[in-house]
């Protein structure tokens, strides 16, 4: 009786009615064959975290905390760098207290670590601004961290520390 129904269901579909259980018929319209010069299939890239125009969804890398240390008339500042982003970034450069220094250094997901932020003469004034430059390793998408620097002043030396850096929000996008 099954085989008058599955007769019938073939015939509705348009299938051989002939056909064998066991045997499958391939489409001549699909082939697994590829053609040169035609993408060969291959797994999706998972799509960014990152929306351009949305900066609630960029990579989110400041300086945690400073810690300062004054050695003569020299001044050195080591930073925590902390990474909230859950892939790896690399950090490029940060701009602190009137210099530039190169870190070109990878911080993995929600990862860490202290670096020598600023080796310089002690300071005589303040620098209010601070800027942390780091990419995604993934897009290669470049963003900016602002830091606001607070100080603490030394009279006997009519010097500067520094205290702590604020990150302001919202992160910058740059190189678009």
């Amino acid at each position: 009786m099954a085989g008058i129904f599955d007769f019938l269901d073939r015939m509705i579909k348009g299938e051989p009615i002939f056909e064998d259980e066991k045997q499958t018929t391939a489409d001549p319209r699909k082939t697994d064959e590829v053609t040169p010069g035609s993408p060969t299939p291959g797994p999706e890239a998972p799509a960014s975290l990152i929306r351009k125009h949305d900066d609630s969804s960029f990579p989110v890398v400041y300086v945690k905390r400073v810690t300062s240390h004054e050695n003569g008339n020299k001044l050195q500042v080591y930073g925590w760098i902390q990474n909230e982003w859950p892939e790896e970034i690399m950090l490029d450069k940060i701009r602190f207290l009137n210099a530039t220094r190169e870190l070109d250094s990878y911080l993995n997901g929600h990862g860490g670590r202290e670096f020598l932020l600023y080796d310089g003469p002690l300071l005589q004034h303040e620098h209010h601004e601070a800027q942390l430059d780091y990419k995604t390793k993934k897009e290669g998408d470049y963003f900016q961290a602002v830091h606001e620097v607070t100080f603490n002043f030394h009279p006997e030396t009519k010097t500067y520390s520094v205290g702590e850096l604020r990150l302001h929000h919202p992160i910058r996008d740059i190189y678009e």
